[in-house]
């Protein structure tokens, strides 16, 4: 993905750092018995805009337990 996406995708002004999952949750592509490693399942993206998706959309990092609803 940082190959594809050398700078990040959702500021477009910085380098990309990390790989993230999107538009699917790592857990949700797992739930759904997707392979999370296929690029097609993610982005290149900064830490600034890395960590500011994570907080808004995955609350307590990736791997904390996922509300009931």
């Amino acid at each position: 993905m940082l190959a594809r996406d050398p700078v990040c995708v959702v500021c477009r002004a910085a380098p990309s750092v990390h790989a993230d999952h999107w538009p699917l949750s790592k857990r949700q592509l797992r739930a759904a018995g997707q392979d999370e490693h296929d690029p097609t399942h993610g982005r290149g993206l900064c830490p600034r805009c890395h960590s500011t998706e994570t907080a808004e959309y995955q609350p307590g990092g990736w791997n904390r337990e996922a509300p009931p609803y």
